[in-house]
């Protein structure tokens, strides 16, 4: 799919989440969104890849070597790291990473 059909809709996965929260100390999207990415991050650290925001609906995911994807939800990242490094990340194999901090 290009760019442009991708960006014109769709469901949101279930993982985004972002909204679902009611009330005066709720995050707001954005904040939800980059929270995420950060925990992300950290998990795809030994891998060498990142991921960062693209448009506010998509992440753009980026390897060692400069190869990039751009992808619209959760687990779509990680079949794009896999295409990327050409290995599978296992994100619940990070647990200890995920309660070493924020």
């Amino acid at each position: 799919m290009c760019g442009v059909c991708g960006s014109l809709g769709g469901e949101e996965h279930w993982s985004s989440g972002a909204g679902r929260i009611q009330g005066a100390s709720a995050p707001t999207r954005r904040a939800e969104r980059a929270k995420r990415i950060r925990v992300i991050n950290r998990v795809l650290a030994n891998a060498r890849v990142t991921v960062s925001d693209w448009q506010g609906r998509f992440y753009l995911v980026a390897g060692p070597t400069g190869k990039q994807q751009v992808v619209d939800s959760l687990p779509h990242v990680w079949q794009a790291v896999q295409e990327i490094t050409g290995r599978s990340v296992d994100p619940l194999a990070q647990a200890d990473t995920l309660r070493a901090g924020p």
